[in-house]
């Protein structure tokens, strides 16, 4: 693969999506940031071009923002233009055959998906977390660091589940919720709600 691929996002989520994408084959042209102060600096190899209208038309695209109201909202405005959002995924990661993968999804080293797992549209699984069989990730989803969700979990768009929590099987956790690092989810938790500890509560 020798296309060319811009990075939305240079802070350093952004550096480990452009490393996942070159060892996946991609050629990276530039970051691309929205933040004026970042335009003209370099990140690692690559230099930060401009801010998203300088991406060009029918490019592909990769959405390296770690927020997920951000990145969903990127997705929404990269959808618009038409552009391509491919699925990157590290070398290292297994991946079942069975599994799907959204639009615009990162995988990064050393995860696990397996078999008849969906996972949504421009979401972040990363670096050494596990999605056991038959989950449903929702679009905009994040699953930090180390995370483990059992068989047969669902999590709802734009949630996020910190680095080293575990979900335990046929649970769901709703949109835009967070699950605190390090926490045990042995219950439902609704939407839009914080909730973490061993076992996970929900926190005002």
């Amino acid at each position: 693969m020798n296309a060319e691929l811009f990075i939305i996002g240079s802070g350093g989520h952004g550096a480990v999506v452009a490393e996942i994408a070159r060892a996946a084959g991609w050629t990276v042209a530039a970051f691309i940031d929205d933040k004026g102060e970042r335009q003209g600096q370099t990140v690692l190899d690559w230099t930060v071009i401009g801010d998203r209208q300088a991406v060009p038309d029918g490019a592909a695209v990769a959405l390296a923002v770690g927020n997920n109201a951000e990145r969903l909202g990127l997705l929404f405005w990269a959808e618009s233009r038409g552009l391509d959002l491919p699925v990157l995924v590290h070398p290292s990661a297994a991946v079942s055959p069975s599994a799907r993968l959204g639009a615009g999804a990162v995988v990064m080293a050393q995860v696990a998906v397996n078999a008849r797992t969906a996972i949504g549209r421009a979401c972040i699984l990363n670096t050494s977390c596990s999605v056991d069989h038959d989950c449903v990730l929702g679009d905009g989803v994040h699953v930090a660091p180390g995370a483990r969700l059992c068989g047969h979990v669902e999590i709802g768009a734009a949630a996020l589940i910190g680095v080293g929590s575990s979900i335990l099987p046929s649970l769901r956790v709703g949109a835009n919720s967070v699950v605190g690092g390090g926490s045990v989810v042995v219950a439902d938790l609704g939407d839009n709600v914080t909730a973490f500890g061993n076992p996970a509560r929900v926190r005002v």
